[in-house]
C-alpha cells in the first residue's frame, strides 16, 4: 500500500507548520516584543559582567586593595580612624541606588561619558555596642537619629577627642531615645584593614576628568606597596595633573556654644572630617608603575566620591563612593523582622546610621538608618531573571537622573523588593519574563513619581521621597516607555563601550 504524502513528504513525516499562534508578547504601551526585549536585557548583562559578575578582574581587585591601603594610610594620620573594620562594598554607586541618602546634591557624574563602572564602600568609624554608655535616639515622625556620644569610653574622654565632630543637642531632650532589640554586639565587626578584608558587592556608576597615557606595567601584589606616604603632603593642584577638592554644596556646621552644648556626633562634621583626612593622604601620595592612579576627589553631601584609574589594558575609570557610617548593634523596634527570604535580623544582627542629605526642621542633618547588609541577604534570594530586568531598568534611568538630586534609583531597588512580596516566583524566574519586569519597574516608579512617596520597606509607617524634579523625570520616562527598544540598544552600546574601557571626560565640563 502506497503511502501517503504530504507535498513531498511521507505523512510520517516532519508535520505541517502549526497556525500562527496569538500575539501575547506584544508591549501595549510601545508595541514593542517582549522577547526582543528580554533578548536585549541578557545581552546587556553579558556586557556588564566584567565588572557584575562573581570573578572579578585583576584591575578591580588592585584597585579596591587600593581603597582599603588608602584607609590604612588614613588611621596611621589620625588615630581616631578604626584600625580594624569591616567594610562593605557595594557594586553601583550612590546615584545609582546603592543607598538612599534623601535627595542630596550628588555631584555631575555619569557613567559612560565620565567612569566605567562604580562602587560603594561603607566605612564604620564608629560602633555603638551594648555596655559603653552611648545611645542612639530616633526621631520617629522624620526617620532621623542622634548619637550621642559618652562622657567616657575605655577610660577615654570622647567628647573631647571627637570635638571637631561634635553637633547640638537632640531635640526634646532624650525622650526619644531608641532602643535595639538584641542586646549584643555583632563578633564580626573586626576585620583587617588590608585584605583579606569583608566586603561583598551588589550595583554600578560614575565621573571624572583623565587624560589617556599607556600603562602596562603590573602592579605590586602588596596592597601597601600601591599606595605610598611620602610624609610631606604636596600641593594637590600638583598630584597627577588633577585636583582633589571639597564640594562646595555640603556646608559644615560651626558650633556657637559651649562644648558641653554639642553632646552629639554630627554627621555633616564627621564626613568633612573623612574627607579632609583622605585628602590629606590622598596629597602625599606618588604614582607606582603598575597600580591604580587617583586622579579626582571630592565631598559631595555626606559621601567622599574617589576615581581611580587602571593601568589596564584595557584601562577603565572606576567610581568609588566612600561613607562613613556608624555601626550599631541589634536591631530597630519599628523594623519589620520577616520578608518573602525569611528573617531579616538574624544573629547577631545589627544596621548602619549614614549621613543623611536631608535637612532637618532645625537647619541640620542627621543620621539615617541604613539596612546595607540585609539588602545584600535579599539581593541573594531574588530569582536571576528579576536581577537582570531591574539592571535593566536601572541602566535606562541612570541618564534620566544624571546630575540631578532625584531619589528614583533607590525607589527602583525598593520596588524590586515589594514585587518579590508581590508576585509569585515561579512567574518572576522565568527567563522569557525578563522584559515584562523590567517594563513593569518603570511603570511602577512612574506610578510611585505621581504620588511622590513609597513605603520604606524596612521601616513600618515611614516613607521614602521622590526627591526634586519629579515632573521632568515623569516625561522622560514617558518618552523612554514610547520606544524601550532603542533605550535599551543604546544601553547595550554603552556596556560595550565600558567594557572596552572608556570614562575619559572632564567632570564639570572641564578637565581638573
Amino acid at each position: 500500500m502506497a503511502s501517503a504524502v504530504w507535498g513531498s513528504a511521507p505523512w510520517w513525516g516532519p508535520p505541517p507548520p502549526a497556525p500562527a499562534r496569538p500575539l501575547t508578547d506584544i508591549d501595549f504601551c510601545s508595541g514593542a516584543q517582549l522577547q526582543e526585549l528580554t533578548q536585549l536585557i541578557q545581552e546587556l548583562g553579558v556586557q556588564e559582567s566584567w565588572s557584575d559578575g562573581p570573578n572579578p578582574g585583576p584591575d578591580l581587585l588592585r584597585a579596591k586593595n587600593f581603597v582599603f591601603s588608602l584607609l590604612g594610610l588614613v588611621h596611621r594620620r589620625d588615630p581616631r580612624f578604626p584600625p580594624q573594620a569591616e567594610l562593605l562594598l557595594l557594586r553601583g554607586g550612590i546615584r545609582e541606588g546603592s543607598l538612599d541618602l534623601g535627595p542630596a546634591p550628588l555631584g555631575p557624574y555619569a557613567r559612560g561619558p565620565h567612569y566605567d563602572a562604580g562602587f560603594t564602600l561603607l566605612v564604620p568609624v564608629f560602633s555603638v555596642e551594648d555596655g559603653t554608655g552611648q545611645e542612639l535616639q530616633l526621631d520617629v515622625e522624620s526617620c532621623y537619629a542622634w548619637l550621642c556620644l559618652p562622657e567616657l569610653m575605655h577610660g577615654i574622654s570622647v567628647r573631647e577627642a571627637w570635638q571637631d565632630c561634635l553637633g547640638p543637642p537632640v531635640p526634646g531632650g532624650r525622650d526619644s531615645s531608641h532602643r535595639t532589640e538584641s542586646e549584643e554586639s555583632p563578633k564580626d565587626q573586626q576585620s583587617s584593614v588590608h585584605p583579606p578584608h569583608s566586603y561583598v558587592t551588589e550595583s554600578e556608576p560614575l565621573v571624572s576628568s583623565l587624560q589617556k597615557s599607556p600603562s602596562n606595567g603590573s602592579g605590586p601584589e602588596s596592597p601597601l606597596q600601591d599606595v605610598t606616604d611620602r610624609g610631606f603632603p604636596a600641593p594637590l593642584k600638583k598630584m597627577n595633573g588633577d585636583v582633589t577638592k571639597a564640594a562646595v554644596d555640603s556646608p559644615v556646621p560651626q558650633p556657637s556654644e559651649a562644648l558641653e552644648a554639642w553632646p552629639t556626633l554630627c554627621p555633616a562634621k564627621v564626613a568633612a572630617w573623612f574627607f579632609a583626612m583622605l585628602a590629606e593622604v590622598a596629597e602625599s601620595l606618588y604614582p607606582v608603575p603598575g597600580a591604580p592612579r587617583l586622579v579626582h576627589a571630592a565631598r559631595h553631601a555626606g559621601f567622599t566620591t574617589i576615581l581611580l584609574a587602571t593601568p589596564g589594558p584595557p584601562r577603565h575609570l572606576l567610581l568609588f563612593d566612600l561613607i562613613p557610617v556608624v555601626s550599631v548593634a541589634g536591631w530597630p523596634e519599628r523594623a519589620r523582622s520577616h520578608s518573602w527570604a525569611g528573617p531579616l535580623a538574624s544573629e547577631p544582627s545589627s544596621f548602619y546610621l549614614v549621613p543623611s542629605g536631608r535637612i532637618d526642621r532645625r537647619g541640620a542633618s542627621g543620621w539615617q538608618l541604613c539596612f546595607a547588609r540585609q539588602e545584600l541577604a535579599l539581593k541573594a534570594r531574588i530569582p536571576a531573571p528579576l536581577l537582570q530586568a531591574h539592571a535593566a531598568a536601572q541602566a535606562l534611568l541612570r541618564p534620566l537622573v544624571a546630575g540631578t538630586r532625584a531619589g528614583a534609583p533607590y525607589l527602583l531597588r525598593t520596588l524590586l523588593y515589594w514585587a518579590c512580596e508581590r508576585l509569585p516566583v515561579l512567574y518572576l524566574a522565568r527567563p522569557e519574563n525578563a522584559g515584562a519586569c523590567c517594563l513593569g519597574l518603570l511603570d511602577e516608579l512612574s506610578r510611585v513619581l505621581e504620588t511622590g512617596t513609597l513605603p520604606h520597606y524596612f521601616l513600618s509607617g515611614q516613607k521614602l521621597c521622590a526627591g526634586d524634579g519629579p515632573a521632568a523625570l515623569l516625561l522622560a520616562l514617558a518618552r523612554l516607555r514610547g520606544d524601550p527598544v532603542r533605550a535599551l540598544c543604546a544601553a547595550v552600546e554603552e556596556a560595550k563601550a565600558a567594557r572596552k574601557g572608556g570614562g575619559l571626560a572632564g567632570v564639570g565640563g572641564g578637565a581638573h
